[in-house]
């Protein structure tokens, strides 16, 4: 991976107040991949991380490649709900914890959701 893609990637998770968990949870990968892309470690990722990546990050694969000079926002699909008011509030007091507790709540969040 160039390091053009890299410091995009990383630009953006930091433009949006991510975590490099959160970014890897939504893509589905494990936050060291997420750091590798970043810093230019992983050379070759897959088409499908590369579209997920860019959905996470509210880009385009071809912005993420290097392929488009601006960085064109992926307009929110109308089927797609808004946040909540509760729901914007737990994004926000997620947001809030210490980057290496945010497992833990996610794993409440998880536990909860067992329980129902």
């Amino acid at each position: 991976m160039e390091k053009g893609m890299a410091q995009r990637i990383r630009d953006l998770r930091q433009a949006k107040g991510l975590t490099l968990e959160q970014v890897a949870d939504v893509v589905g990968v494990g936050k060291s991949t997420v750091r590798k892309w970043e810093t230019g470690m992983i050379a070759n990722m897959r088409r499908d991380k590369i579209a997920d990546l860019a959905k996470a990050l509210g880009t385009t694969p071809a912005y993420l490649m290097g392929w488009e000079e601006e960085d064109t926002k992926q307009e929110v699909s109308p089927s797609e709900p808004e946040l909540t008011e509760g729901e914007q509030l737990m994004l926000e007091l997620f947001r809030k914890i210490p980057e290496d507790r945010q497992a833990a709540a996610l794993e409440l969040l998880r536990a909860a959701l067992k329980m129902q």
